[in-house]
């Protein structure tokens, strides 16, 4: 698991979990920054999850990553690369997934965070992942605390305004 902070502003990006090509210019905007981040960012490589049931232990395993968040977090972003990443199953299943993370921190913590999950594939531009992911670190929580979008949902618009329209 590899961890990098990026500095947007004022505010601090971590990123952990599978190296995703995605990534890598978020991952490459390194900071030596000494405060805690305010946005987690958690790549999960689904390529090989082929199943519904490979999917799901693939989730629960990745669950893990986000049960011990420093309260400074405003948002999880988690990124997942999965073949089947339009498929109506796969998106309900995560969205799930994300509002029991929440739900999680939310008792664990006391704190509000959004988990805001992104399904992509290969194809993705790392830099518009990038620029997505700084636009949302300046942000508080916003009304979707659990978020589920395709590149599709956030190609002309920020992981806010497509988070608000989801919840609308």
């Amino acid at each position: 698991m590899r961890m990098t902070h990026h500095r947007s502003s004022r505010h601090f990006v971590e990123v952990t979990g599978d190296p995703l090509q995605c990534l890598s210019a978020t991952a490459e905007a390194k900071s030596s920054a000494s405060l805690p981040p305010s946005v987690s960012v958690i790549g999960i490589d689904g390529t090989s999850a082929h199943t519904r049931a490979g999917l799901a232990a693939l989730l629960r395993r990745h669950k893990r990553n986000t049960s011990t968040v420093p309260a400074s977090l405003s948002h999880v972003i988690v990124v997942i690369d999965h073949p089947h990443c339009t498929d109506a199953w796969t998106t309900s299943k995560v969205h799930r997934w994300a509002m029991s993370i929440h739900r999680r921190i939310q008792r664990a913590r006391g704190i509000d965070t959004d988990v805001t999950a992104l399904l992509v594939n290969r194809d993705v531009d790392p830099h518009l992942i990038c620029e997505r992911i700084q636009e949302l670190a300046g942000r508080p929580p916003g009304v979707n605390p659990a978020a589920v979008h395709t590149m599709h949902d956030i190609r002309a618009h920020t992981i806010a305004q497509a988070s608000a329209n989801d919840f609308i």
